[in-house]
């Protein structure tokens, strides 16, 4: 069986700056953290995965097809950016069914499914106040709930809890485990927290400087 996504001397400049440097890693079902510093190039494998840049060198296959190429595959997945994305003077029960559309769902299909999908993330009660009004906790559930409304194979998620305290890191993290367990996608948490990726993660790939210097199944990494 095909790795779901696969980076082969996958190398990426941005100018003189190299974030990527012939990277080789493979990523299967179930949830994979990527660890690794700012500036590891973590981000920059996530959109080229993507297919929202294109790599200079190598390859970032989505099952076996390069997602900058194919439309469809790009469909397959759900992405949480790290950066602030989320329009502040609408409903959260708007702004989810507008992106369930857009993914192609049918009206009334998408209604119920960002019903549904709000209720998972704990927005349920809150569905109908503008996003703007929201804690960033619940805007980080918010995203994390638009990455899933379409009902992807994989979602690549972007310091998933970024601004959180102790409390709301706890809370996301449960979320992210149960979403992998009950909705059977496959998640990619990409975090500079080691506690994060341990906790959550079944799989490891550790980036630095635009290499892979670790990789292997999470166990190897939590044993005295």
């Amino acid at each position: 069986m095909s790795p779901l996504l696969e980076a082969r001397g996958l190398t990426k400049r941005y100018g003189a700056t190299v974030a990527l440097d012939s990277v080789d890693f493979q990523i299967d079902a179930g949830i994979t953290g990527l660890l690794g510093p700012n500036g590891a190039g973590k981000s920059t494998a996530i959109k080229l995965f993507l297919g929202l840049i294109k790599p200079t060198s190598g390859s970032a296959e989505v099952m076996g097809v390069k997602s900058y190429e194919s439309v469809e595959v790009r469909s397959r997945l759900g992405y949480m950016p790290e950066h602030d994305c989320l329009p502040s003077s609408v409903t959260a029960s708007e702004f989810l069914t507008h992106m369930a559309q857009v993914s192609g769902l049918p009206p009334s299909h998408a209604r119920t499914r960002a019903a549904d999908v709000l209720r998972h993330v704990g927005l349920d009660e809150q569905r109908y106040r503008s996003i703007g009004e929201y804690s960033t906790g619940m805007q980080q559930r918010v995203k994390l709930a638009q990455a899933l409304v379409h009902d992807p194979m994989i979602v690549l998620l972007d310091e998933p809890t970024t601004g959180l305290d102790p409390g709301g890191r706890e809370e996301m993290l449960d979320l992210i485990r149960r979403t992998g367990r009950e909705f059977g996608i496959s998640i990619v948490l990409s975090s500079h927290l080691m506690g994060d990726v341990e906790s959550t993660c079944d799989q490891i790939i550790v980036l630095d400087g635009g290499h892979v210097v670790e990789e292997g199944a999470i166990s190897q990494f939590t044993q005295e």
